[in-house]
């Protein structure tokens, strides 16, 4: 292989561009003979730039096959639904059962408020706030 024939030119211009290419990677390089962007030096970042994007374009077409007998990964799909700690209520299509769920919660709600009232109420008591009332 001769330095003067084409053969030598290419070879030469594909190991400027891969060099510039790698060289971009590395910020002290990068900053002192890649940031040129005109004149001698701009021959570098524009080789830099290249490499790069001949980089970027082969990485898209390459595809990558397997030996025979290696079987290729599956990814594990996602199981759907809540998130763990999330409670997903599905609500019930049946009219009765819609019916009867607001009258549980109804007297659900009106049995806490009760318990309430008599917890502050024996709560005032302890504290003395007010008296139980004395039968005459």
């Amino acid at each position: 292989m001769n330095a003067y024939s084409f053969d030598g030119l290419v070879v030469v211009a594909l190991l400027l561009i891969c060099s510039c290419a790698y060289l971009k990677r590395v910020p002290r390089f990068n900053s002192w003979l890649l940031s040129e962007k005109k004149g001698f030096f701009g021959v570098f970042y524009k080789a830099a730039v290249i490499g790069v994007r001949l980089h970027s374009a082969h990485k898209m077409k390459q595809k990558t096959t397997l030996p025979k007998g290696v079987k290729t990964k599956v990814k594990k799909a996602k199981a759907t639904g809540p998130k763990r700690g999330q409670f997903l209520h599905i609500a019930p299509k049946k009219k009765h059962v819609i019916e009867s769920e607001k009258v549980a919660a109804e007297v659900t709600r009106i049995i806490n408020e009760k318990n309430e009232e008599m917890v502050k109420g024996r709560a005032d008591t302890a504290v003395g706030r007010n008296q139980p009332q004395k039968s005459k």
